[in-house]
């Protein structure tokens, strides 16, 4: 088994975020490599539920809110640093298609070597 590279982009502004994290949970949905993940799909769904109305609220500018919002977030990204992990652990090559369908970032790392450093000739 070879060695995948997967991630969820859940970075940046909080409408990115929120975008990426909203795709990858539609994904997870019917990515089949997902049956047995860390968390049901409908507590991801929620997760992301509860981290998008707060993000409307925190546009306020109410310091609660926002605070809401930030632990919101970082409840959505725990929850997909887990799920990450977990696919990491079970995917193979040929599950990179639907992984990428699904909305995550796969590929196999390509590394390259050094090459021996010849004597320069003096």
């Amino acid at each position: 088994m070879s060695y995948i590279t997967i991630s969820a982009d859940i970075t940046g502004k909080d409408s990115t975020c929120l975008s990426n994290a909203r795709r990858c949970t539609r994904g997870l949905e019917t990515l089949e490599l997902y049956k047995n993940g860390p968390f049901p799909v409908d507590v991801v769904q929620q997760a992301v539920n509860v981290y998008d109305s707060a993000y409307e609220e925190g546009k306020s500018g109410n310091r609660s809110q926002i605070q809401r919002r930030k632990n919101a977030r970082k409840v959505v990204t725990e929850m997909f640093k887990k799920i990450v992990s977990f696919l990491k652990s079970v995917a193979t090559e040929e599950d990179i298609p639907a992984l990428m369908q699904a909305g995550f970032n796969a590929h196999v790392p390509v590394y390259r070597r050094k090459a021996a450093s010849a004597p320069v000739p003096g």
